[in-house]
């Protein structure tokens, strides 16, 4: 496996919580540092960001729409 997919795999261990944490604390946003890759000198950020502020949304272009959006039950302290 890759780095950056070692780095990415850690977005399945933090998704729930940062669901979670947006809605327990009524925050419009919530995210975390997945690590960090290097290319020579430079530093990358890996960064899982959940937000449901459409004016935060990026375009993107869902290869499949209907596998792309899924429901999802909250429930108040997980």
């Amino acid at each position: 496996m890759s780095a950056a997919r070692e780095i990415a795999a850690n977005a399945v261990d933090n998704i729930e919580e940062l669901l979670t944490d947006m809605f327990d604390g009524d925050y419009a946003d919530n995210e975390v540092s997945l690590g960090v890759l290097l290319s020579g000198k430079e530093e990358i950020q890996v960064q899982l960001k959940v937000t449901r502020s459409p004016a935060e949304f990026i375009d993107t272009d869902y290869s499949n729409w209907d596998e792309s959006v899924k429901r999802i039950d909250v429930k108040a302290g997980g």
